[in-house]
This record gives C-alpha cells, structure tokens and sequence, in this order.
C-alpha cells in the first residue's frame, strides 16, 4: 500500500470517530445540520462553532482539525480533547 493511501485509510478511520462521538450524542445529533444548530444553542451562546461543510469534511475523512478545532469539538462531543486526540493518535499510528 503506497503511503497515500495509508494516509488516506487514517483520514478515513479518524472522520468515522468522529461520526460515531456525534451520533453517541442521540437521536437529536443524528444529523450535522442539527448537531452545529444544537451545540451552538447548548454550549456556545448561540454563536458559530463550526460549519456544517466543514464538519462533514472531518467526518468524510477528507480533514484533519486543528488543535483549536479538536478542543472545541471534544467539548460539543462530551469527551475529554485528550482522550480524543489519543484516540486520533492511535488510529493514525495503526494506519499510516
């Protein structure tokens, strides 16, 4: 497997974490739509965290967040960052 693809395999095992941390949420999370909308109300004041085209761009494997990023998405995912980018480490380490 040449390494793009196994970079490519990791971006894809990491965006299938991070669906399955927001469809753990419940039913109400199932779509991204709704999770920004949610999460925006709930944690954020209501103000924009994140978009939905960019969150679906992690999910589908086709990025990587920020470390900024992946702080906030830990607190909209109720886990701990560390915990979290552990979990990325971990996948990237198994896929690269």
């Amino acid at each position: 497997m040449s390494e793009r693809q196994m970079s490519d395999s990791a971006l894809l095992k990491i965006g299938e974490l991070l669906l399955m941390k927001r469809k753990n949420l419940g039913v109400g999370y199932t779509s991204r739509e709704a999770f920004v909308y949610k999460r925006s109300q709930e944690l954020f004041g209501g103000n924009d965290w994140i978009s939905v085209r960019y969150l679906a761009s992690l999910e589908l494997g086709k990025n990587l967040p920020s470390i900024e990023k992946l702080v906030v998405l830990a607190d909209a995912y109720e886990v701990d960052p560390v915990d979290l980018f552990n979990e990325i480490i971990r996948i990237y380490r198994e896929n690269k």
